[in-house]
Formats: structure tokens, sequence, C-alpha cells
């Protein structure tokens, strides 16, 4: 585990960030951490970028959060759409509307990892 491990990554050499591992079988990327001397695993992700974003989630809830939560905790299915959708301040706030549920979910992926912070979600979209 304390090895430094490179992959090669988009065309680059990339360092693995820690917690980040790349699975040899599937070649998805896996969050896992040591937790009270066990280790856990936070998740399974096709994109780096996608596993990084989720580490700094939950390494900004301290790992508090629940690793396994619904695959469609937020998005609500309505005329044919998927939005996304969370109460904030007791008031339901729109976060976006996708025709596919795979683009929802990389929404609400996004707005989870900035903790429903609109500025932070349209900085890290641009």
């Amino acid at each position: 585990m304390g090895m430094v491990k490179y992959i090669y990554y988009d065309g680059v050499f990339t360092k693995l960030p820690s917690y980040i591992y790349q699975n040899n079988k599937n070649r998805r990327f896996e969050i896992r951490k040591r937790i009270g001397g066990m280790l856990q695993y936070w998740g399974s992700f096709i994109t780096l970028e996608e596993a990084r974003m989720w580490r700094a989630y939950y390494m900004g809830k301290n790992w508090n959060a629940n690793p396994s939560f619904r695959a469609t905790e937020y998005i609500r299915r309505q005329g044919g759409k998927f939005l996304v959708i969370k109460e904030i301040d007791g008031k339901q706030q729109y976060f976006g509307s996708f025709d596919k549920l795979k683009d929802a979910q990389h929404e609400r992926d996004i707005c989870l990892a900035c903790n429903w912070d609109y500025d932070l979600i349209v900085e890290m979209e641009a």
C-alpha cells in the first residue's frame, strides 16, 4: 500500500491520488480507505476524474458519508426527463433536466462533490 503507483491515462503518466486504486481486472478506479483498522470500499468509477470527485466529497465529509447511497438519490423522473432535485432551506432546488439517467447521475455527482454550492458547480463544469 505504501507504493506510489503511476498509470498511463489520457496520454500521460499520472500519479494516482491517495485512496484511489486501479483495479487490474476491470481497469476501473476504486476508492479504498482504512478506517478503524478495516479496509473500507467507497466505490468504483469508470474515470479517474469521477473517482477524484467522489474522493473529494468523502474527504470533505471527513469520511462520515455513506458510500453506498442509492444510485438515483436526488433524481426524479418526470415527463420522460430525469430531474436533479434537492431540498435546500425548505425549498426544492432544480439542478438540471436530462434525457438520460446517466447524465442526471453525472450532474448529481458534481452537485454532491460541490456540496450543492451553485458557484462551485458552475466553476467545475466550466
